[in-house]
């Protein structure tokens, strides 16, 4: 290809582009970049979708698993929330270590293979510890996803277009749930929730082979004035230690995450257990509704992103957190209503909900250097998956178990509404991110020009 620079180690990359300054996404609006930057981007949604289409379809497999192997809510939340993502943070710290000294695509195509096996191992699951076994096989696997993929995007393309492609990789979470919940609930429907994991499982095997044939190394920090050194562990945490944009954003996902994962991942089993709905008619439904809000809400979001943060990176924390504050009062009005009113809710709630993860990876991406990228990933999935996917989703099964006996089929309402406390602790964290975001990127633009 014409567009593409051949790299001295023999991997292909696009062509570098010029920048005045990682601080100013802007610089380079006009940059051309090349197709074939698209296509790797295809590629990784199409990762990203299997990787959250496993999740999901253990979501709308609940109450099917919960009865069938006699498990109560909270050992339900322990394996779609707590020891799940307990396992996933810990794991994504080697895959990403080793993503940010080796070829990022060998490290991601046999992450993509190994959670495909996993999952298809879950359908063997018996009672509480295979299935434990099983889940945290596909959290170990699942690790080595974004690390490698946040990294290998911000090499495929420019800080100007940087939040729309990550926005655009972060399509994959929709199509993910629509896929996991829509066609999970069919197939249990039909052929029981064992089989759901083995059809839903076979797709990762594809793209684990697309990775591998397809997707190019480029060269590091090419968008960047950057010098191509390395960091070793304790200097890359001293770097993201020293930037209080990064931690603030880091736990602003994982308090604002906690609220939203204990809506998105209960509102399923509610609907069947308050509204009597079965599993393929809450899949269908709510996988249609969530994968359509979803991408309505990352594609405005990554727009809106790259067009004011290249004016004031600011921007970066201050839509989150108007998208967010959105989310809660369609949250509640979701739980109050009833009909097509609830799922016109629903579907607010959920759009709203998705404005929050593609902006705030671009501030880790924007104020670390190069070699830290895939790190600095990974800490932030780390504490998001940690303390917010994992508490959130455990929280809400211990007080749906504790409001059962006075609220019985309305438990999980309350346990939800009870979690939006997170939420707001999460806006004190984007204001002290967006206190220091500008000085922070003068920072990594001073250290990666020495």
């Amino acid at each position: 290809m014409s567009s593409m620079n051949e790299h001295h180690d023999g991997a292909f990359a696009p062509t570098p582009q010029p920048m005045d300054s990682i601080a100013s996404p802007s610089a380079s609006a006009s940059a051309n970049i090349p197709r074939y930057s698209w296509w790797v981007l295809a590629i990784l949604v199409g990762v990203y979708s299997c990787c959250w289409t496993d999740r999901y379809l253990m979501v709308i497999l609940i109450e099917p698993i919960a009865k069938d192997l006699h498990l109560n809510d909270a050992q339900m939340g322990l394996l779609t929330g707590f020891a799940f993502t307990l396992v996933y943070s810990f794991a994504g710290l080697p895959f990403a270590y080793w993503a940010d000294r080796k070829s990022r695509k060998l490290v991601l195509s046999i992450a993509v293979f190994g959670w495909s096996i996993a999952t298809m191992l879950s359908s063997l699951g018996r009672n509480f510890v295979t299935m434990a076994m099983a889940r945290l096989g596909v959290a170990t696997f699942e690790a080595g996803c974004s690390p490698p993929a946040y990294s290998l995007i911000s090499d495929y393309f420019p800080a100007s277009h940087r939040a729309r492609a990550i926005a655009i990789y972060g399509l994959g979470i929709s199509f993910g749930i629509w896929a996991g919940l829509t066609l999970g609930g069919a197939v249990n429907a039909h052929y029981g929730w064992r089989a759901a994991f083995i059809v839903l499982g076979l797709p990762s095997l594809v793209m684990a082979t697309l990775v591998l044939l397809f997707v190019r190394e480029p060269r590091r920090g090419q968008h960047e004035r950057t010098v191509d050194r390395r960091y070793s562990a304790a200097q890359a945490a001293r770097l993201m230690a020293v930037r209080p944009s990064f931690i603030g954003s880091a736990f602003a996902m994982a308090l604002l995450t906690i609220t939203s994962t204990s809506f998105v991942t209960w509102a399923p089993t509610y609907l069947i257990r308050a509204r009597g709905l079965d599993t393929e008619q809450v899949g269908f439904i709510i996988g249609s509704i969530s994968g359509f809000s979803g991408i309505a809400g990352s594609l405005a979001m990554g727009w809106l992103c790259d067009r004011l943060a290249g004016r004031d990176p600011r921007w970066y924390l201050w839509l989150p957190l108007i998208g967010f504050a959105l989310f809660l009062p369609f949250e509640r009005l979701f739980f109050m209503t009833t009909g097509t009113w609830s799922y016109v809710f629903y579907f607010l709630a959920s759009m709203a909900s998705s404005t929050y993860i593609a902006p705030l990876f671009s501030v880790g991406q924007l104020v670390l250097p190069a070699r830290v990228r895939a790190l600095g990933a990974a800490v932030m999935l780390m504490v998001l998956n940690l303390l917010g996917m994992g508490f959130g989703s455990y929280a809400v099964g211990l007080l749906s178990d504790h409001f059962k006996p006075t609220l019985g089929d309305e438990s999980l309402r309350a346990a939800a509404m009870w979690l939006q406390i997170s939420a707001l602790l999460g806006f004190v964290c984007l204001a002290v991110a967006a206190r220091s975001i500008r000085r922070d990127v003068e920072m990594t633009e001073r250290s990666v020009s020495a």
